[in-house]
């Protein structure tokens, strides 16, 4: 876990994280400006593959979900890291919204969006701890059973790079 008192944590995060994925289209995985950074929507992706397909609730177990909504968390926690540069650290996450595709009826949307909460606090400790919001859709991009997407703030290092 990363402290809340680490100086850089891109370079404490560098052996944990994957790699930051590729866009997917014609889009930026993520982008700084002016103290705010956001990701695009990231899904569950393991070496540029999707990784758990389906609907939670009839194809997905909540478990299974939580897992790959860690995964998605992961790779936009990477993409954010990677949008910075030298001289730019990460403050905080502000917020998440968690996309779920949900079988009709299903109400856990808040439980599948834990897995990803729970993860950011194991990698940025209380600078993790972000409001968050958890939708149920139909459908995510290529059957993805979750996407979600962070907003960050950052700062610029005294004496720059």
């Amino acid at each position: 876990m990363l402290s809340d008192e680490v100086s850089d944590p891109a370079a404490e995060l560098a052996g944990v994280l994957s790699p930051p994925p590729s866009a997917q289209g014609g889009y930026l995985p993520a982008v700084a400006h002016a103290g705010v950074l956001v990701t695009a929507g990231m899904t569950p992706r393991v070496d540029g593959v999707l990784h758990l397909r389906g609907q939670v609730g009839t194809d997905l177990s909540v478990d299974e979900a939580q897992e790959a909504a860690a995964v998605a968390v992961g790779n936009a926690l990477s993409a954010a890291l990677a949008a910075l540069d030298p001289g730019q650290q990460l403050d905080r996450v502000l917020r998440m919204t968690v996309y779920v595709n949900a079988a009709p009826g299903f109400t856990e949307h808040t439980a599948v969006a834990d897995g990803a909460s729970s993860r950011l606090r194991e990698l940025l400790g209380e600078r993790g701890a972000a409001s968050r919001t958890a939708v149920g859709v139909t459908s995510l991009p290529g059957g993805a059973c979750v996407e979600l997407d962070l907003t960050c703030s950052w700062h610029e290092l005294e004496g720059g790079a």
